[in-house]
């Protein structure tokens, strides 16, 4: 026997049969029917890549943001913006003919009848309609066209805003709406935009001629409506030597951090005993006296391995090591080799399978000294640009 307080009901149980029964009716009548385009039904509606095959659409499509600068769009200023940002005066824009954005293909065709159909996208990617040979009207994600008629054929353009989180979690969705019915046609496809951040660094100078040459090429590149922002990693002896070099980078709105070469000749002995310290402290009088201000303490030694009592040091001096990853610009014998090397790093830096792989911005490594980085730097920026690699300032919190 069960205490009386916990007997069971037996009315309890006819009643969750009959839920149970009546659920499905009830679900039944409350979902409005729904087709896609793979199952026979009387209307058919395809959304295709332009120039995919069928297994690669499956396997999702890749999109790069649109980082380059052909829209020549600006800021209230009159500065540049990159072509994935609104223009001041006119708004997100595209061009007609750029490469950096997918086509896409709408179909729609059935029984003679007329009805709407609408997109349904994140804000990742922008979609826009064409209106004429040269012209495209940007889409609302949701927002319907206007009634027509069938068979609808419409020619769209996919444009990379902001990178996906995961791979293939940008879904657009086309629906069709026959006029007078309750019926719903849709199909979909899915995409993953990449959003690879780059930063610039540049090693061992101050150099007569060479250092000038870089942060002239640096004026003409932007990055949100400023001249980008870079870190000039200079040497002790080179900075007392050319004092009005790294003053002519530190005006011209760029960091001037430690090179620390001559840790770089040390035992670790040397430097646990003091050598960091002193070293430190030599850097930051010559970069007082090339510029009158006192330099974040953030260092580039690239050959030390970190070892505990290395980050104790560190941590007591309050400085940072920073890392980042080699062009081997020194070893090019022309531009196109440091082209081909940093578009590696980066197309490697987030990938279809993981675009947050790395969700901090690659910090290059340049140096001041090859003819190579001094002549052609600003070509071979515009060149990661043009491939979907979006420019970003140098930030000391993002160092790693």
């Amino acid at each position: 026997m069960f205490p009386s307080s916990r007997r069971p009901q037996v009315w309890v149980f006819p009643a969750l049969f009959l839920l149970l029964c009546v659920l499905p009716f009830c679900a039944g009548a409350q979902e409005p029917k729904q087709s896609s385009a793979d199952e026979g039904s009387e209307f058919r509606i395809d959304l295709r890549v332009r120039g995919l095959a069928e297994k690669e659409v499956d396997e999702g499509v890749v999109l790069r943001v649109n980082a380059d600068f052909d829209e020549q769009n600006k800021n209230e200023q009159g500065r540049p913006l990159a072509d994935c940002q609104p223009d001041y005066e006119h708004g997100y824009r595209i061009r007609y003919d750029d490469p950096d954005l997918r086509d896409i293909d709408l179909w729609v065709s059935g029984p003679s009848a007329e009805g709407r159909w609408r997109l349904i996208f994140p804000d990742n990617v922008k979609v826009w309609l064409k209106a004429s040979d040269t012209t495209y009207d940007e889409l609302i994600s949701s927002g319907f066209s206007e009634k027509t008629e069938l068979p609808i054929s419409a020619q769209l353009k996919i444009e990379g805003i902001k990178g996906s989180q995961v791979s293939t979690d940008v879904r657009i969705l086309t629906e069709f709406f026959p006029d007078g019915s309750k019926d719903v046609y849709r199909d979909s496809l899915f995409l993953t935009v990449l959003e690879t951040r780059f930063a610039l660094t540049f090693d061992d100078g101050p150099l007569p001629d060479k250092t000038e040459k870089i942060v002239r090429a640096l004026s003409r590149l932007y990055c949100d409506g400023e001249p980008v922002r870079a870190a000039f990693f200079h040497v002790t002896e080179k900075i007392h030597k050319f004092r009005e070099l790294t003053r002519f980078v530190d005006e011209n709105g760029h960091w001037v951090f430690d090179r620390a070469l001559s840790l770089e000749r040390q035992d670790l002995t040397s430097v646990v005993s003091g050598g960091l310290e002193q070293e430190i402290l030599n850097w930051e009088e010559e970069v007082y006296r090339a510029t009158g201000k006192k330099p974040e303490r953030i260092i580039r030694n690239r050959y030390r391995k970190i070892t505990p009592q290395l980050e104790m040091e560190l941590r007591q001096l309050h400085a940072r090591i920073c890392g980042g990853e080699l062009t081997f610009d020194f070893r090019a014998e022309s531009e196109g080799m440091v082209l081909k090397k940093t578009l590696q790093i980066l197309e490697d830096w987030n990938t279809k399978e993981n675009p947050q792989l790395h969700p901090y911005p690659a910090i290059l490594i340049f140096h001041e000294f090859p003819e190579v980085t001094c002549d052609h730097v600003g070509e071979i920026i515009g060149s990661l640009r043009n491939q979907g690699f979006v420019l970003v300032n140098f930030d000391p919190e993002k160092i790693y």
